[in-house]
């Protein structure tokens, strides 16, 4: 079965809200319905991507605010790269995320290279740039949480690396 390196970003960021896609269940107010394949990711780290994260949309399930996108364009300021967490999964699991992540608003599949072992590194957004929107506090909360399992980073360097993209909507 290939492998591909699922690179996430916003609430997925927190393994306990990635594996509901895997492991299907209720989260959050929302039933998962699982991958067929329910094994568990391999945590491949984090890293940055050459894409800006935004916000955008209106989630009935957030308070009708924004959700993480990335841009479909690259980001030339290293600045703005967005931080990604890499899970290893199936492409099949891969595929049956996508379908659950809804593929009318993320629609948009960017390949980010490969890995050192030859393993295709992907994500995916959609180009909402005109529509953005603040996301909910609620949703950010899910994200800190994510950004503090993913990298310890302390509290004031998750709200510097958040603010600045919730800033950069104003």
């Amino acid at each position: 079965m290939k492998k591909v390196i699922y690179a996430v970003y916003g609430s997925n960021l927190l393994k306990e809200r990635f594996l509901a896609y895997i492991k299907g269940g209720f989260y959050k107010g929302k039933n998962y319905e699982g991958c067929t394949d329910k094994n568990d990711p391999i945590d491949r780290g984090w890293q940055f991507i050459p894409h800006r994260l935004y916000f955008a949309k209106k989630s009935g399930r957030w308070d009708s605010k924004g959700v993480a996108f990335i841009t479909c364009e690259r980001e030339p300021d290293k600045n703005f790269h967005t931080l990604v967490r890499l899970w290893e999964i199936t492409e099949e699991q891969f595929s049956e995320i996508w379908e659950q992540e809804g593929r009318g608003w993320y629609d948009k599949k960017i390949n980010l290279g490969t890995t050192k072992d030859e393993k295709e590194i992907i994500t995916i957004t959609g180009c909402w740039e005109n529509e953005k929107n603040f996301p909910a506090e609620r949703y950010i909360e899910i994200i800190r949480k994510g950004l503090k399992e993913t990298t310890n980073w302390s509290d004031k360097k998750i709200e510097e690396y958040l603010s600045k993209f919730i800033g950069d909507m104003l």
